[in-house]
């Protein structure tokens, strides 16, 4: 029994080789193109939530409160507004005198807030 002979090496031209090279290129520009988006799309995410939080803060602060009472409050409830789209909790925290919002956003990320 003879072995078996190999088959013929393949060549690449040199068209081929520049079809390959663009795909290649345009994958990676791809690839990147879309990490921008999500990081920009939870940018924009976070800075609504965190400006929610702030007019809370702002709203807590207004009311001036006393140093020698300790709250917990509904951020909705406090600026008659309901919560962003991606706000799940928001709680403002009064502790002597000094406001704190906790906000819960959707994917289990928090922020918390003081002025």
């Amino acid at each position: 029994m003879s072995t078996p002979s190999q088959p013929p090496l393949r060549t690449i031209s040199d068209a081929q080789r520049k079809n390959i090279f663009r795909s290649f290129l345009w994958i990676l520009v791809g690839f990147f193109a879309l990490i921008g988006l999500l990081v920009a799309t939870f940018s924009f995410q976070g800075r609504a939530a965190r400006e929610y939080g702030s007019r809370a803060v702002q709203a807590a602060l207004s009311s001036n409160p006393s140093p020698n009472i300790s709250y917990e409050q509904n951020c909705a409830d406090l600026l008659k507004t309901p919560l962003p789209d991606t706000v799940t909790t928001c709680t403002v925290k009064v502790t002597a005198g000094k406001p704190e919002v906790i906000l819960n956003v959707e994917g289990g990320r928090q922020y918390r807030l003081t002025k």
